[in-house]
């Protein structure tokens, strides 16, 4: 069953706080979408409670978009611990005897005997990750996240278990022992023993089924206890650890990707807003444009700004300069392979009489300097949307309706005069 992808927080600092590269680069989807817990919903029986589990089989992307260089916390892999730890942050569960450690690697919980319910030939981009994913023992089944923080696409086969699921129907019949740090036992532990040993939670739900009790270390590295009332016990755990694990395929392949090859240049700027072409500096592009055709046509990187190296299916940037006047852009890596920024591509041009003073002009000869009334000549027919803000500045924004992703051009006026554009188009 093919999963849909959807990225995964991007709290850059820079501009927006899993939207932002430089530019800024909107997601299909924050990441986290955390269930509010005010308004969380019980279910009560059996089938309803793993519907809620089911439901959750979205790919999204991992936790380190927040990190705005691209670069990744590494973190070394443990080896299946041979006694339970007494820290909680060490993300370790016994299980019928066994001590699991998250996150781990696929074929390492694979070798602890489960089985895992679906295609593990299916793929995981860079900084992505899953939920909900079935493994089966014994009878008994129970839900993974799997997780890819290194640079390059992996299969499920070869990703992380990043935490796990047990769920008191699940565990009704498998008849284990189930043991967490500090002495916390499934169907024995009460909310009183467990703030015994951990302390007061990070957050809590007190709902009619169950008391929720969340001890976070960070984001996506977190321990969810529920203890339900009927008993008066733990009879459900949520454990996510998503940190990289050394082992990690992080390498880096030059080769120039296909998508870059077929880049064809536009022929000429035309009038037409939706065929998203611009033309920089005397040259025609189509936006995105790879950064080594610019780099053909006279304009060389800032290596001091700019990432070196892009992982597979992810953004970075790029700080291009041209005659004196430089501007910061998102790159986007269409690879499945991480690559150098070289073989990325650009998505977004700007100009502005403030800075960078390019020499920038969109589809109908819409430049620095041209009047509104050319403008609105320029924009007629197409999608465009007019806000005058009360300083004064009037913004033309005209979008493709049927693009894929962020396509948009946007001429500021000030005066009847244009005083700076901006083009992006970027893929979803």
């Amino acid at each position: 069953m093919k999963r849909k992808t959807m990225a995964i927080l991007l709290a850059l600092s820079c501009t927006l706080s899993m939207a932002a590269c430089g530019a800024s680069k909107e997601e299909a989807s924050p990441v986290g979408e955390e269930t509010d817990e005010t308004q969380e919903q019980e279910q009560e029986p059996e089938q309803e409670e793993k519907e809620e589990e089911a439901d959750e089989t979205t790919d999204e992307e991992t936790p380190d978009d927040e990190e705005k260089d691209g670069e990744k916390k590494a973190q070394s892999s443990a080896q299946t611990p041979s006694a339970l730890s007494d820290d909680l942050y060490d993300f370790q569960v016994s299980i019928d005897g066994t001590v699991y450690q998250f996150p781990m690697w696929f074929s390492d919980f694979e070798a602890l005997g489960w089985e895992y319910d679906g295609d593990a030939s299916q793929t995981l981009d860079s900084n992505q990750y899953t939920t909900a994913e079935v493994w089966k023992k014994d009878g008994v089944s129970v839900y993974t996240s799997f997780a890819n923080l290194s640079m390059n696409t992996t299969p499920f086969s070869e990703s992380m278990v990043a935490g796990i699921t047990l769920d008191r129907y699940d565990m009704e019949d498998a008849g284990w022992e189930i043991l967490l740090p500090g002495g916390i036992e499934w169907g024995v532990s009460n909310a009183d023993d467990i703030v015994a040993a951990y302390g007061d939670p990070t957050d809590t739900y007190d709902g009619d089924l169950y008391y929720k009790m969340t001890y976070e270390q960070d984001y996506y590295n977190s321990v969810s206890l529920y203890v339900f009332k009927e008993g008066d016990s733990l009879q459900k755990i949520e454990i996510e650890n998503m940190v990289e694990m050394e082992g990690a395929d992080n390498s880096v392949d030059e080769t120039v990707p296909d998508a870059v090859k077929a880049y064809e240049p536009p022929k000429a700027l035309g009038d037409d807003f939706y065929a998203h072409t611009v033309q920089m500096e005397g040259t025609v592009y189509t936006l995105p444009c790879p950064v080594s055709v610019l780099l053909e046509n006279g304009f060389t990187i800032n290596a001091d700004g700019s990432d070196s190296v892009v992982a597979s299916q992810y953004f970075g940037w790029v700080e291009l300069q041209y005659n004196n006047q430089e501007y910061r852009a998102i790159v986007d890596n269409y690879a499945d392979y991480a690559t150098t920024v070289e073989n990325c591509f650009v998505t977004s041009m700007e100009a502005s009489v403030n800075g960078p003073t390019f020499d920038l002009v969109f589809p109908g000869g819409i430049g620095l300097g041209s009047s509104e009334a050319d403008v609105k000549k320029a924009v007629d027919g197409f999608d465009c949307e007019v806000d005058t803000s009360d300083s004064g500045y009037t913004y033309y924004t005209v979008e493709d309706p049927d693009s894929d992703g962020l396509c948009e051009y946007t001429i500021t006026v000030k005066d009847k005069e244009v005083i700076s554009l901006e083009a992006e188009n970027s893929f979803d």
